[in-house]
């Protein structure tokens, strides 16, 4: 019996392994161009002594297959079990499986760890990891890789080379009616590149059962188990890409923007974008090849035509807006330099390329009555109302600013040119509104008879050419106001308090009134006057 085991083990065992090889992957001339598909753990074992059933188990264990239309396929932590086999059991984990197709290229990968198979009893494999990962792109070679960890077979390491000879092991088992029963395995890796696709195996166990029967030495197929599989076929030629849109759709004229862009059939690693003949940097295309992201390259303001280009192809072109950011200004003047704090200074901005700009702030506030010449090599602006001190002035266009020389505010004392009303009542509550210029929102007071209203009870305009304020009692006779703010006080202008008669029509002091009296309220004394009759003779 042991020669005739030994001839199986050398010769039988080589035959059935070959054919399973044949059929153990899937052969890439046999695959849809651009199929790729991978499998975690196949248990494919069936074997029966007298017709008893000893050995059974069919299940494949962590499986991805790439989409018709492109795409990708993924599992991912898959559990390694055989649940209802006879005979035979296993453990560990599938951590991932994927397969990916794509105009340019097809891929697979699969990923085994911890995994255990034990057949009647015998641990017959032990890994701690196995992978096979394969990639077949349209245009190069096909490339197919295999890696293992710790590969034992029947409890003894053993070091299995991709395409090398088979390592064959025997170990003795219990089966009823076999007497003398052995498991025999042979294993193979495999990784297979041809110019159609590719193939890779970590681990393909072909397994047999020995022994003697009724007396008659025998050998009983068992079937084989294949860990961490992967296959891919070579696309075909590849079609014009399309390009369906593109977000956002306008950005600076220096470029540095990141776009997306929509379609089919980008080719990863194998597709440019170029914004009127430019060619765009970073362009990355998503699995499937239905989308990608480039960064904008700098263009001329204006419109530009956006294509993407394949090995099958360009699309038809997409419409971007390149916009003003000021990144071709160029600043000669400002002048004037300085102005006051209550703003209203006129200042021209001299130099080149300002065409496209909607605006120019000082410290962030806009100024007023912006233009901009024809040639875009002059800029006027109203200095809006800000703070004491230099001030930043940045030239505003639709996708970036320009910073020019620095504008210094200097505070100024203000100015009054109106008071409206002149007059009121000398119990005060009058809504007094002053005209002029330099007044600053709530820094700014006003004096009248003497006395202070403070900043939060004057209400500046934004502009600084207007405040209101209530006037406090006073006496009756003319008094100044004054405004004040940081910069200093204004030229003092009149306000009149009058006095207020009020008629009496009773008793109001504790003694008798003649008809026609009144109490009339005079620099703050309250005075009786009598009206005189005249006699008529």
């Amino acid at each position: 019996m042991g020669s005739v085991l030994r001839k199986f083990t050398t010769a039988s065992v080589a035959t059935l392994v070959g054919a399973v090889a044949s059929v153990g992957v899937g052969a890439p001339a046999l695959a849809q161009p651009g199929s790729a598909s991978a499998r975690g753990v196949v248990v494919d074992l069936s074997a029966d002594v007298l017709g008893v059933a000893v050995v059974s188990a069919d299940a494949v264990i962590g499986s991805a297959t790439a989409p018709p239309d492109g795409g990708t396929d993924t599992s991912t932590l898959v559990t390694v079990a055989l649940p209802g086999a006879l005979g035979v059991s296993a453990s560990g984990t599938v951590d991932e499986v994927t397969a990916t197709r794509s105009p340019g290229v097809s891929s697979a990968l699969s990923r085994v760890s911890g995994l255990n198979l034990n057949v009647l009893g015998i641990d017959v494999i032990d890994t701690a990891e196995a992978t096979a990962s394969v990639s077949c792109p349209f245009e190069g070679p096909q490339s197919a890789d295999t890696t293992l960890v710790d590969l034992e077979l029947f409890g003894q390491a053993v070091a299995l080379v991709a395409n090398g000879p088979s390592v064959d092991a025997s170990a003795a088992v219990t089966v009823p009616g076999l007497l003398g029963a052995t498991l025999n395995a042979s294993l193979t890796r495999t990784e297979t590149t041809t110019a159609a696709g590719a193939a890779a195996a970590a681990v393909r166990a072909s397994l047999t059962l020995s022994g003697s029967v009724l007396g008659q030495p025998v050998v009983i197929p068992v079937g084989t188990v294949i860990v961490a599989e992967a296959t891919c076929e070579r696309p075909d030629a590849i079609q014009p890409p399309t390009a369906a849109s593109i977000n956002p759709d306008e950005g600076p004229q220096s470029g540095g923007q990141t776009v997306t862009i929509t379609g089919s059939g980008f080719v990863p690693g194998n597709t440019t974008v170029t914004f009127d003949g430019t060619p765009a940097t970073n362009v990355v295309v998503a699995p499937g090849g239905t989308s990608l992201t480039a960064v904008t390259p700098p263009g001329a303001v204006g419109p530009a035509s956006v294509v993407v280009t394949t090995p099958g192809g360009s699309a038809a072109p997409l419409n971007y807006t390149y916009l003003a950011d000021g990144s071709d200004a160029v600043i000669t003047d400002l002048t004037p330099t300085t102005g006051p704090t209550s703003g209203g200074t006129t200042v021209t901005i001299t130099g080149t390329g300002f065409t496209g700009a909607t605006g120019v702030t000082f410290d962030g506030v806009p100024g007023t009555n912006f233009t901009v010449n024809p040639a875009g090599t002059t800029i006027t602006v109203v200095t809006p109302p800000n703070a004491a001190g230099p001030a930043v002035v940045e030239l505003v266009f639709p996708a970036g600013e320009t910073t020019a020389p620095t504008f210094t505010y200097v505070a100024a004392p203000p100015t009054v040119s109106a008071i409206n009303p002149g007059q009121g009542p000398t119990a005060g509550g009058t809504t007094v509104t002053v005209g002029g210029s330099g007044f600053v929102p709530g820094q700014t007071t006003v004096t009248i008879c003497g006395r202070t209203i403070p900043a939060d009870e004057v209400s500046v305009a934004a502009d600084g050419r207007s405040l209101t304020f209530r006037t406090p009692a006073c006496r009756a006779g003319d008094t100044t106001v004054v405004v004040t703010t940081p910069g200093g006080s204004s030229s003092p202008v009149t306000f009149r308090y009058v006095g207020q008669i009020l008629p009496v029509t009773g008793n109001a002091i504790g003694t008798p009134l003649t008809a026609g009296a009144m109490l009339v309220i005079i620099g703050g004394f309250l005075m009786l006057l009598h009206r005189r009759r005249r006699s008529v003779a």
